[in-house]
């Protein structure tokens, strides 16, 4: 079966008797609901918001459409591989806490590959600094910084860890998640013109930022050649 979706961008002939009209449609519904479908037939499990136990978003949030650029971030330096939907969860308390209402990543993907819906496609999301509209938030679900990234308290006592007791909190970056990240972005792909893919650190505004860490740039950098996507400081 073949999915039909539109965009803002796509136009439709419709039949009127004897006359032609050519009219614009915009379904985002049905793009949200062939995101999904086309994250399963690539293989890999596309968890939705009421699936993982999310609360309401209590705010309003400001439509997004048109995506053109998409932001990769980690979780954070106190995350590792633990279960992705408690993952989502612990976030949303997060950026609840911080203002934002709900979720500010459009998707998350945990160490085994599970594809979570963040926030609702069809919002503006709540990752970057003054630099959300028409970008896609992608949170893979660990930390992904190495041990003396960051060049504080935190980074110290990972050092420490490492050169006293030989205990290296570097970690690494599943082959799932890898994979299940570059079919998102392939999906992400066939249904915007997404032509920018960045790290968090890498976009406007965002001076001072860890995200996604050291690692996660090294992946982006090299899945921006497999995908022929330009750094957001081509924009």
């Amino acid at each position: 079966m073949t999915d039909e979706f539109f965009t803002t961008k796509t136009s439709k002939v419709v039949q009127v008797g004897d006359i032609s009209h050519r009219i614009t449609v915009n379904d985002r519904a049905a793009t949200r609901a062939t995101i999904f479908r086309r994250i399963t037939a690539a293989g890999f499990p596309a968890i939705e918001r009421s699936d993982w136990a999310a609360r309401d978003m209590k705010a309003t949030f400001e439509e997004d459409w048109d995506y053109s650029m998409i932001a990769i971030h980690h979780a954070g330096r106190s995350y590792i591989c633990n279960p992705g939907a408690l993952q989502m969860q612990e976030i949303q308390s997060e950026h609840k806490a911080a203002g934002f209402g709900d979720v500010g990543y459009h998707y998350g993907i945990d160490c085994s590959g599970f594809i979570f819906e963040g926030r609702d496609i069809r919002y503006k999301g709540s990752h970057l600094v003054e630099f959300n509209t028409g970008v896609v938030g992608i949170v893979l679900l660990q930390n992904l910084t190495s041990v003396s990234e960051g060049d504080d308290d935190v980074a110290d006592v990972r050092v420490m860890a490492k050169e006293n007791i030989g205990y290296d909190t570097t970690p690494e970056i599943p082959a799932r998640q890898i994979d299940a990240l570059l079919a998102l972005i392939k999906v992400l792909k066939s249904v915007f013109n997404i032509f920018i893919l960045g790290g968090h650190r890498e976009f406007p505004f965002q001076d001072g930022k860890i995200c996604p860490g050291d690692l996660a740039l090294e992946l982006v950098r090299l899945l921006r050649s497999q995908s022929n996507l330009l750094a957001p400081s081509k924009v």
